[in-house]
Order: C-alpha cells, then structure tokens, then sequence
C-alpha cells in the first residue's frame, strides 16, 4: 500500500478499535476498486507531442456509480489519487449521496499551458477515459486546477463515445450545459452552512470569530466571504506567495480582487498564517499542511479543514493533546459534492425544473450530514473526526451486509 493512502486508512483502524463490527468494511476499503494508470498524449502549439501521466481511481462502487473530481497538477501522483478516492467514498457515505468515491489527474503544471493547449488537454481526457466516465459510471467534476469550461471541453472528448449522454458523466459544467448556479463556490459556502449549524454544538459564536484563512483559490475566498456575512472577522489570509492581515478585519471582495489585479501587499511568508493566535484556522489550500512537525505550533482554537487531508494524522494527538477543535474534511468540504448530485440529479430527470427547490435540497443534505456527526461524537468522546468516519463507515458497512458480502 502506498503512503499516503496507508496514512488515511490508518484512521479508520482507530475507527474499527471503538467499533469491531467494522473491521471488515475497513479490510474492504484498505485498497482501491479500480486504479487506471494513461498516458495522455498533448499535441503542443509548436507542433510537438507531449506526454503525460493521467489517472482515473474508481474508489469504490458499494453505493452506486463514483464520483469524483479531475485536477491538473504537476504533483499528482497515483498515490494521491487513491487517497482522494477513499476520501471521497467516505464523504459521498456520509452524504447518504447514491455513489462511490472517485478521482482523476493529469501530472502536468497547466500554467505552462497556452489556451489552445489547456483546451486539449481536458479533451484529451475525455477521450482517454470515455470507456470509464458515464453517467452511470462513473461522473467527473472540477477539482485542483480545472473549471468549468475545462468540464466542456471534457465533454466534447466524451462525445464521439457517448453522444448526448456524455452531459450526464461530468457535473460542474457552465450553465449553458446543464450546470447549476449552486455548484458555483459551493465548497466554501458549504464549509460556512454547516459551522453554522455546529456552532453550538462547538461551543463557537461565528459572530465573535477571529478567522485565519488559508488559500485564496475558489473555496477559500467563498469562505471568506461568506464568513464574514456571518459576522465573523478576517484576520489573516495567505496564498503560496504570502500572507495578508489586518487586526481590525480584511474585507474578502477586496482581497478577491486585489488578487486579480496583483496588488497583494503581503506583510509576511505564508507559513506565518498557521501559527496564529485566532479563533478558527480555515486550511483551504493543499493536501499535508498540518504535520507532527508543527501541530504543537499551533495557537488556534478549531481547525477547518476545507482542503481535503490537510491534517496528516500523525498530528491528531498533539492536537487532540491541545484540545484544538477538528472540522474534518470529509464533513466540511462536501458542500461541492452534494452540488454535484443535484447537477447529476437533474440530468438523469431530464432538467432541474424536474427537482424543486435545489437550494433547500442543497441544504437538507448538510444539515442532516452534520446532524449525523453531531450525534455520533459522544461516542467518540468529542472526536469529529473519528465520528464523520464511524457514521461514514457504518453506512457502507450496512450496505455491504445488505449485498451479502461479510456475515451478519
């Protein structure tokens, strides 16, 4: 088993020691359904080919067809893409979304890319893995580094394979194409619904939160913004060039757009963002960002974990030593996934006209996914973690038994 995927399996043998009756779901999901290894060929401007690596893992199928998104990212690496199956097939489980978990990459830096060889790319995709993305297959959606116009152009590879149908295997495309308008930013303010539905239960008032934010990609400026409509204050953003603050409060749209416009003036390194004495620290960026190196560093009270496996869980005790709050990923990023259903929803019914009111849908599934934490943590003597993955996995336990694949 690889690293990274041995790393978050090891989180569910904690699992398994508080609840047995789960070691063989565990055993199950210790390794990939299906991991498919390409080479994806990029025809370049100046006439040259140019190959790439590219994957598509099929986690896991106990819940219906996977799901998962598609990044481009000169990082990627199989092991990667294992660990985001699994992430993913335990988020749809706590969802109670009808799939299994999946993920796609391209091992290529697509800022080195002209936009004739960007649009290539993501068809090239397409067609690479027109025999394994359908809507009753397996559905693609944007991730790390892709869009919705990169969705498009997925689809126009998927066509010659599937026609019209090729619409159904990929979610987060334009509206024009069948999107929804809710799938737009709907991670971040996924992340913000269901803090609000906690906060309670965390002990927190979002109102009276000093927040530090990490990253300032689509998830967590939607964040920002819609933490601070909920009267929360801003007192530090970062990006891989540096760190941005103010102790009286960063106005997010400005930030947003000072970005754009490349008039950040950072007044520190990015790192210098984690070790702030704040209220919430937001991890919105990248994978492996708090280790057993700099767990102890931490000042925060409560840890959001936005960007999927941010924590490494050799830095779970020390945390848990510190009694810092955890908002586990698999909770507080599935604003974009429960989206994606509606998006797949409205496809099979032949329209979103056909579902009613997408936004109270939207909503029902987090309340009710956060509910299902909440009343599990107890369990797990205030683990959030530990009780998104126990409720996640008993669901797929359940429906394993229910196929008769372990003895009842």
């Amino acid at each position: 088993m690889s690293d990274l995927l041995k790393q978050a399996v090891s989180r569910l043998e904690s699992v398994v020691e508080a609840d047995p009756d789960l070691k063989d779901i565990k055993r199950l999901l210790s390794l990939p359904a299906e991991l498919i290894e390409r080479e994806l060929i990029l025809r370049m401007d100046e006439g040259k080919t140019r190959f790439a690596r590219a994957w598509r893992c099929r986690y896991n199928t106990l819940k219906g067809p996977t799901k998962g998104g598609v990044r481009f990212s000169a990082s990627s690496t199989a092991d990667e893409v294992s660990r985001l199956g699994l992430l993913m097939t335990l988020k749809c489980a706590l969802l109670d979304l009808p799939f299994g978990g999946a993920k796609g990459a391209v091992q290529i830096d697509p800022d080195k890319l002209s936009q004739s060889e960007r649009r290539q790319l993501a068809i090239a995709y397409g067609e690479l893995f027109s025999d394994v993305l359908r809507a009753d297959n397996d559905i693609a959606a944007p991730d790390v580094a892709t869009t919705p116009e990169d969705m498009e152009n997925m689809i126009e590879g998927l066509e010659p394979a599937h026609n019209s149908g090729s619409h159904g295997a990929v979610t987060g495309k334009p509206i024009d194409m069948g999107g929804l308008s809710i799938r737009e930013g709907a991670t971040g303010r996924g992340a913000v619904f269901i803090l609000t539905e906690l906060q309670d239960d965390f002990g927190i008032d979002i109102s009276k939160c000093r927040v530090a934010i990490q990253g300032m990609g689509k998830a967590g400026l939607e964040f920002a913004r819609h933490i601070q409509a909920a009267g929360a204050t801003i007192i530090a953003m970062s990006d891989s060039s540096g760190m941005v603050s103010a102790a009286g409060g960063l106005d997010a749209d400005k930030i947003a757009q000072r970005k754009i416009d490349g008039e950040l003036e950072y007044s520190d390194d990015p790192d210098a963002l984690l070790t702030l004495d704040t209220d919430i620290l937001c991890l919105a960026a990248t994978s492996d960002v708090i280790t057993a190196m700099n767990a102890g560093d931490l000042k925060c009270r409560m840890i959001l974990e936005i960007a999927n496996a941010a924590i490494t869980p050799d830095a779970d005790k020390t945390l848990a030593d510190n009694k810092i709050l955890i908002g586990p990923d698999i909770l507080f990023n599935s604003g974009g996934v429960a989206a994606s259903y509606l998006e797949w929803l409205s496809f099979c019914k032949g329209g979103a006209d056909k579902l009613g009111d997408i936004e109270a849908m939207w909503q029902d599934r987090l309340t009710s996914a956060a509910g299902s934490v909440a009343a599990t943590v107890e369990e797990c003597n205030g683990d959030w973690r530990s009780a998104a993955l126990i409720y996640a996995l008993r669901d797929l336990n359940a429906i394993a038994l229910g196929q008769g694949l372990f003895d009842a």
